[in-house]
């Protein structure tokens, strides 16, 4: 019996679920409460014992087992939800540290950031010191984020580090120095610069960026991609900041290094930075883990605005290639996503860390009326489109349907569609059957019917059994871990079809790490030997054609499965065992209704489309 199967044998989700929230309570064969992850009046949060389950029928529209429960409670990983719940189950698990924990480099970063603090407060950093103090950072603060000086001289870290024993290949590696004519190093890559060390969410130095002191270009260089640092992966201060986050239920995205410092140094610890590129979506996915709500505290320029565009559009493929003009059916990978984000426009002419000290009020406010990412795209499409001529009205709806039909709340969604109808200047009936051949949730609201249970309790639970293996899961994990094409194409995969709580974990490896190296570097004892397990199975003969309907199938029906799953915990939710004597709230039976039609329009696409 494997540790997971170990902890689920001896726990029950509902004594597990009961620890975190209070008022759940039993209504015939299942129990209720409200939501723990979002404000709601009218309870939809439903623990199903018979399937050691759990789904929000609210604003969430997720669930899953105990794992995930916690995972998102706690705002932990896997493994650590895996620890809690060992510890609350009385398992013993194997302990093994991280393997790219004993990666040099962090080492090496260590040490160089000792050189740079050291040249910060010597006589040669007066110029950055100068700049730090007009920029209004105290001392404590300085020390605490670590700010240090690059001297303009040619290769002192150089020879700092190399007279620390660091050898030319782990030098050459690090990114800090720069390869000469001879193949060896020659000179520091970080000269006359302001320094910031760029901690992972552990706290490790991963790299550094550095901004010019004297007006040069470009304004700011940070360190390449090296084994443990990926700008794309890593958000500036989010290991000062996740505990914020996480209490708060909302993490603030700025542009600068130093708008972060001063934020955080007068109260607001939820602010994080990206690392001078637009938002990606492993970003993102690293702030939804902690955050419910997410906003991005733009400058209001025109550049600041396109900046903001062009992070949608690269990262959730919502409008797809304008230049191109192409119009795509593909949207959010999780369409939750683009419902937790919103868009924070700054007053042209002022930074966050001037607004935050000079007027907080203000900042608060800028915060707390930030639009949904969804209304900034119609504002900004519109504003850059001829709204006067027929050509710009359809190119608008042709770039922003996807994006509102991607929208997952109901009302949302509707509200979304009558704002395009009025900016484009036509009723919304017209817009409606101009696009009725579209396929979105939004044209199955005339086909709302209750769902009718599925057939006996056995059967319910013949749904959500989970297997010791799971065949499916583990030929995915197969693929990915053995074809290079597949494992560059890992965002496909929805970690929500896979039902396995350690399958899942790998999987959010290989999609965090992008490389089998660096997945298993980051997964623990049982979870890195699966992986290996996965990398050396034996796969049936196959040409790439016949490979590529393998990996295709397998996602379709790995979402069908997940989509029929739902269906049955409608039902579920529905069932007089289930209800009890207590008429169920007109808003929890609206709510999951809603939900039901949506899963029937996904099912419907599916065998009719194929998987997106």
């Amino acid at each position: 019996m494997s540790t997971v199967d170990d902890i689920r044998a001896r726990l029950d989700i509902v004594d597990v679920v009961s620890g975190y929230v209070p008022d759940l309570k039993r209504t015939g064969k299942n129990y209720h409460a409200r939501c723990p992850f979002h404000q709601e009046r009218t309870p939809s949060f439903v623990v199903f014992p018979d399937t050691q389950n759990w789904r929000c029928f609210g604003g969430c529209a997720t669930g899953g087992d105990m794992f995930s429960f916690v995972m998102r409670t706690e705002n932990t990983d896997f493994t650590g939800a895996m620890r809690l719940l060992a510890a609350q189950a009385g398992v013993r698990i194997e302990e093994r540290q991280q393997r790219n924990d004993d990666d040099p480099l962090y080492a090496l970063n260590d040490s160089a950031q000792q050189f740079f603090k050291q040249s910060f407060i010597a006589e040669r950093g007066a110029q950055a010191r100068s700049y730090v103090e007009g920029r209004h950072i105290g001392e404590d603060a300085t020390a605490r984020f670590g700010i240090g000086y690059a001297p303009s001289t040619g290769s002192e870290l150089l020879r700092s580090l190399g007279a620390l024993g660091f050898n030319d290949d782990l030098l050459l590696r690090s990114g800090l120095v720069l390869r000469g004519d001879d193949g060896s190093p020659s000179r520091d890559m970080f000269r006359g610069r302001l320094m910031f060390p760029l901690r992972d969410v552990d706290g490790r130095i991963a790299g550094f960026a550095g901004r010019s002191l004297d007006g040069s270009d470009p304004k700011y260089i940070n360190t390449p991609q090296t084994s443990v640092f990926d700008k794309g992966r890593m958000l500036y201060a989010l290991d000062r900041a996740r505990e914020a986050i996480g209490a708060e239920g909302e993490a603030v995205v700025v542009e600068g290094y130093m708008d972060v410092i001063a934020a955080h140094e007068n109260g607001y610890r939820n602010v994080v930075a990206s690392m001078g590129t637009a938002l990606t979506e492993t970003q993102v996915s690293l702030l939804k883990a902690r955050a419910q709500r997410i906003v991005l505290a733009l400058d209001a320029d025109a550049a600041g605005q396109e900046a903001m565009l062009q992070s949608l559009r690269t990262t959730w493929e919502l409008v797809g290639s304008v230049a191109a003009g192409r119009r795509r059916t593909e949207v959010l990978n999780r369409p939750d996503d683009i419902s937790s984000l919103r868009i924070a426009l700054i007053t042209e002419g002022k930074d966050p860390d001037e607004l935050i000290r000079n007027d907080p009020a203000q900042w608060q406010r800028l915060l707390a009326d930030a639009v949904p990412a969804v209304e900034f795209l119609i504002r900004a499409e519109a504003s850059r489109l001829d709204m006067g001529s027929a050509q710009g009205k359809s190119a608008l709806v042709e770039r922003l349907l996807p994006v509102v039909f991607a929208v997952p709340n109901w009302a949302d969604q509707e509200r979304y569609f009558s704002r395009l109808a009025e900016i484009v200047g036509v009723p919304v009936a017209t817009l409606e059957a101009a696009v009725g051949r579209m396929q979105g949730p939004l044209h199955s609201r005339q086909r709302a019917r209750r769902p009718a249970p599925e057939a006996g309790n056995r059967e319910l639970e013949s749904v959500f059994t989970v297997a010791e293996h799971d065949p499916l899961e583990e030929r995915v994990l197969a693929l990915l871990a053995q074809d290079p094409e597949f494992l560059a194409q890992v965002d496909e995969v929805d970690p929500d079809t896979f039902v396995r709580p350690e399958n899942r974990a790998v999987l959010f490896a290989l999609r965090d790490a992008g490389t089998m190296e660096g997945a298993i570097a980051q997964l623990d004892g049982q979870l890195a030997d699966r992986l290996v397990r996965h990398s050396l199975e034996a796969l049936p003969p196959a040409d790439r054609k016949q490979r590529t309907e393998e990996w295709t199938g397998c996602l379709r029906r790995l979402e069908e499965r997940r989509l029929r799953n739902l269906k049955a915990q409608e039902a579920a939710a529905f069932s007089s065992d289930a209800v009890g004597d207590t008429p169920a709230d007109p808003e929890y039976v609206q709510a999951v209704q809603r939900q039901a039609l949506e899963v029937n329009e996904r099912l419907r696409d599916l065998f009719t489309k194929g998987v997106d």
